[in-house]
């Protein structure tokens, strides 16, 4: 019996020295996790910048910019130079000719406390743009390599961009983002709001900044982008069964005329070739657009024009079939209920009310002086001026295909 109760006085004592090593364990690593004495941190034994000349000033004032840094203290020490003058002008340059300072400051306050041999300047910035706003600009070289760039944005379909542009050229960036969006209906599907400024207005480094809005969000796009590139592929199958290129182009017209019973839009589409295909509602950029990149897919030339029909806007093509220019209004079609394919000169054209910028499209070459046909009244056939009939006689009118189109070009016609 002793030796129980001994043995049992045994393992309360050890379990009690157990516990009490525990408890001494847990206090010590509460005291581990005690925050260092302020007196220790880093950030409060920062030493202020020391400014003694122009080029030193100017790249703190920049540097705290481009940090993000809405206060800083430049201690100032023998400086070189009138700082009284140097001061406000860096500030002004800072906030109007240095890309990043004219992109996301709003206001920058430099007060000198002392003199220029021993003194501080307090500067307070007052940011338009956010930090994270700072570190998304992308820098690129060119004026090019940020076009192209913008392009990766469109057919991605991002909202917003902003571009530092080294060695910058004056560009319409709105226009060139419209243009590459007709010209690619199969990867950029709308045909987004742009806004598009530049900072500063001057200068060889700029920032540009773009938003793009869309009429649908990125996964609509997406989803109707698919839809389109689709019909868009299988048209070229069905067109590309002609032989010639006036059988292409005949083909062509018949699918996008016939396809709908269309529904006229008054206004501009926003996605032009989905509209078209996809919900049949007709405008004559929409034909235009379509027809264009499919030409182009056959290895036709073609263009779309941008012009007037009866001084309203209006679009249409101007088609290159054996060695002649041709213009085509699919949409004037649709108008009028006409089927088949219409040709145009450029004179029929001009006389239907149509107006463009013609030295800005290809046109017909005019006829040479041999090419003019000669008065029948006034040269009396001899037996020495009889035709040879080897030789085909010379031309009394523009040139035309090889191949006639499918229904005769009638100049009266609405």
């Amino acid at each position: 019996m002793k030796k129980l109760l001994l043995l049992l006085t045994l393992v309360l004592c050890l379990s009690g020295c157990g516990m009490l090593v525990e408890d001494t364990y847990l206090v010590t690593e509460k005291h581990s996790e005690q925050p260092t004495e302020p007196s220790q941190e880093p950030s409060e034994q920062a030493e202020p910048s020391v400014i003694s000349n122009r080029s030193q000033l100017r790249g703190a004032v920049l540097s705290c910019i481009r940090n993000w840094l809405e206060r800083d203290t430049l201690r100032v020490q023998d400086y070189e130079g009138d700082l009284d003058t140097d001061l406000p002008e860096i500030v002004r340059y800072a906030t109007e000719e240095d890309p990043i300072g004219a992109f996301a400051v709003d206001f920058v306050d430099a007060e000198l406390h002392g003199s220029s041999d021993d003194g501080r300047i307090e500067l307070s910035i007052v940011f338009r743009r956010s930090a994270a706003e700072i570190d998304s600009i992308v820098t690129v070289n060119t004026t090019a390599n940020a076009l192209r760039r913008i392009e990766q944005a469109l057919t991605s379909y991002e909202t917003a961009l902003t571009l530092r542009i080294r060695d910058y050229d004056e560009t319409d960036f709105a226009s060139h983002i419209r243009a590459y969006a007709l010209e690619n209906p199969d990867l950029v599907l709308a045909l987004p709001e742009v806004s598009a400024e530049v900072y500063p207005p001057s200068g060889q480094t700029r920032i540009l900044e773009v938003h793009f809005n869309y009429p649908h969000t990125r996964e609509q796009m997406r989803t109707m982008h698919t839809s389109v590139r689709t019909l868009l592929s299988s048209a070229f199958s069905y067109v590309s069964s002609g032989t010639t290129d006036a059988e292409r182009v005949e083909l062509l017209s018949r699918f996008l005329m016939m396809r709908y019973r269309y529904h006229t839009l008054e206004n501009e589409p926003a996605m032009p070739a989905y509209e078209l295909l996809q919900e049949g509602r007709a405008h004559s950029l929409s034909f235009a657009t379509v027809f264009r990149y499919e030409c182009t897919l056959l290895g036709i030339e073609s263009y779309l024009v941008s012009g007037t029909r009866n001084d309203l806007p209006h679009y249409w093509n101007i088609v290159h079939l054996d060695g002649v220019y041709y213009h085509v209004d699919l949409m004037r079609g649709i108008e009028s209920e006409e089927s088949g394919l219409h040709l145009f000169s450029e004179q029929e054209m001009l006389s239907e009310g149509y107006a463009w910028a013609l030295e800005s499209y290809p046109q017909n070459p005019e006829p040479t002086v041999d090419d003019e046909p000669h008065e029948t009244e006034s040269v009396q056939p001899t037996e020495s001026d009889e035709p040879d009939p080897t030789e085909l006689p010379e031309p009394t009118e523009e040139p035309v295909p090889s191949e006639e189109p499918t229904e005769p070009t009638d100049p009266t016609e609405p």
